[in-house]
């Protein structure tokens, strides 16, 4: 166990102690679930090994009664004795099917058998428990079951929680909690941005040419070309991000941002050079910050100034202010290190709001699920339990590292912020966005939607313990154009080349909904359900 303590070293921590007492926590806690399930370990181990030899055996059965058909269809094209052929080998592979049909029942029994063994254990496991197992080793962390709409309100208020282009993304999930009392926010979202495809058309022309051959006489040849054309056209792109949002008020004028570069997989050799060529990057900036009469000064620690690389910052007394020698090191050991993933996060901080954008948490769920080791077999659950216990804590620990790093983003906020104003509305836009996310999209989206969607929510007013929402859902329909265009060709002609598209026509639809706890909507017909909310219409 962790005591209630600031990590000062998120990479010692990590290695040393944190990944050792989280996997002893957990080996404890699955062998705790086990008691309470009051499973026959062996018995199942035994239904399983007698499930693995009927498999097998049902393999080798169809091989070789297959092997038979194939046999028979050869001799009967091969040779003349037919009936003789059929006589001896069709009977064997009648006693095979026979043989295989008792296999796959007695097969389709021993995985029922197997699975109703696990069902007590299977049925305890519970979306939270890697949850509390992380804050039963990181005491200073605590997740909540929702993202309140207080949470929201402060993280807005306190902490600049605002996104730029936020109508360009909608909420898919999310996992509020705070560290040491500083508000974090890991969401999944859906985000929307505008680009252009290449369109490509293609003609064939011929002509006819006259030419001297060899001899000198004229001839004519016909000859031959394929034009081809290109046109650009917007398009919209979609794609699903995990970011991790965390206030803190350290640096409350500061920003800046850094992107992933992966220098962990570099020799020391070609670290060396990147921090040479970039030390006469910094001195050119220095000289140009002393004729511009700006702040910029960069620091003695070549090595994180160069590695970091957050030379867009705005505020170089609060950049070195939170950037301790601890925390350059830190971050630099960060940076270079194989222990965890390396250096893939991107780092922005705007004001007090920082976001990070970590590559190896794109595919992950933000809760991990239970599905991902239930089974019928005891070993491979508690395998899969441990281990993907392990890799959960490991994705959220190196999300959490960079601010980790960071010594001042430990500590607790002072409590001199502004109160926040009490308000009617109950849920946050977000978690609205959640489950109007999980609704099927006949209820949300424009009849004539023919891509994905981006949904936004917003409050229209609260009324017995409900809110009311109004759900915008912008997408796009489809349809086919040609365009014309000239190519010249070969033959010394301009030629039309058609070329076909698709124009992108954007799409709204508004559609109001009431949010509210499960509860509370129990004679509603509700749309979707999540930890303990729904939402109807």
């Amino acid at each position: 166990m962790i005591t209630d303590r600031m990590i000062y070293n998120p990479l010692e921590d990590y290695e040393k102690k944190l990944k050792i007492a989280h996997t002893d926590k957990t080996t404890r806690f699955f062998e705790e679930l086990v008691g309470k399930s009051r499973i026959d370990i062996e018995e199942n181990r035994h239904t399983v090994n007698e499930l693995a030899k009927y498999r097998e055996q049902l393999t080798k059965l169809k091989r070789k009664r297959n092997w038979l058909r194939f046999l028979r269809v050869l001799l009967c094209i091969t040779i003349l004795l037919i009936p003789l052929v059929i006589l001896k080998l069709t009977p064997r592979i009648r006693e095979l099917k026979a043989d295989i049909d008792e296999s796959e029942h007695r097969t389709e029994e021993l995985l029922q058998q197997a699975n109703n063994q696990m069902l007590p254990l299977n049925k305890l496991f519970n979306a939270w428990d890697s949850i509390k197992l992380i804050e039963d080793v990181m005491p200073l962390i605590s997740f909540d079951d929702t993202f309140t709409i207080e949470q929201e309100q402060d993280m807005k208020q306190n902490y600049d929680f605002r996104e730029t282009r936020e109508e360009e993304m909608s909420t898919l999930d999310t996992l509020a909690g705070n560290f040491n009392g500083n508000p974090f926010l890991f969401e999944k979202r859906l985000v929307h941005e505008m680009g252009t495809e290449t369109y490509h058309g293609y003609r064939t022309i011929t002509w006819t040419e006259t030419y001297r051959d060899s001899n000198g006489k004229l001839q004519t040849r016909t000859r031959s070309q394929t034009l081809h054309a290109t046109v650009t056209k917007p398009k919209p792109f979609y794609q699903e991000q995990v970011v991790l949002h965390y206030g803190a008020q350290g640096g409350p004028e500061l920003c800046f941002s850094r992107d992933a570069s992966h220098l962990e997989q570099k020799s020391e050799q070609q670290i060396e050079r990147i921090v040479k060529r970039g030390e006469k990057k910094l001195q050119r900036l220095n000289e140009k910050a002393i004729r511009e009469n700006d702040d910029f000064m960069s620091m003695a620690n070549s090595d994180f100034e160069v590695l970091f690389d957050a030379l867009d910052r705005t505020n170089e007394v609060q950049y070195r202010t939170l950037f301790t020698p601890l925390a350059q090191t830190n971050m630099v050991d960060l940076i270079l290190s194989k222990i965890g993933y390396g250096d893939d996060f991107h780092f922005i901080k705007r004001n007090r709001m920082n976001t990070i954008l970590t590559k190896h948490s794109q595919s992950r769920a933000l809760l991990l699920p239970t599905e991902s080791y239930t089974s019928y077999s005891y070993d491979v659950i508690r395998d899969n339990f441990i281990s993907k216990n392990e890799e959960y804590f490991k994705a959220v620990f190196f999300d959490l590292a960079p601010l980790l790093a960071i010594p001042m983003y430990q500590e607790r906020p002072v409590h001199s912020l502004d109160p926040i104003p009490k308000t009617p509305q109950l849920f946050s836009l977000r978690e609205c966005e959640v489950l109007a996310n999980k609704v099927n999209q006949s209820h949300l989206v424009h009849p004539d939607t023919k891509t994905p969607y981006i949904l936004k929510s917003a409050y229209l007013n609260s009324l017995e313990g409900c809110d009311e929402t109004r759900i915008t859902a912008y997408s796009y329909d489809m349809e086919d154009r040609v365009d014309i265009v000239s190519v010249y060709g070969g033959d010394g002609r301009y030629h039309n080349v058609s070329v076909e598209w698709q124009e992108y026509l954007p799409l709204t639809a508004e559609n109001d909904f009431f949010v509210t706890y499960l509860d509370v909507a129990k004679k509603k017909s509700t749309l979707a359900s999540r930890n303990g909310l729904c939402i109807y219409n």
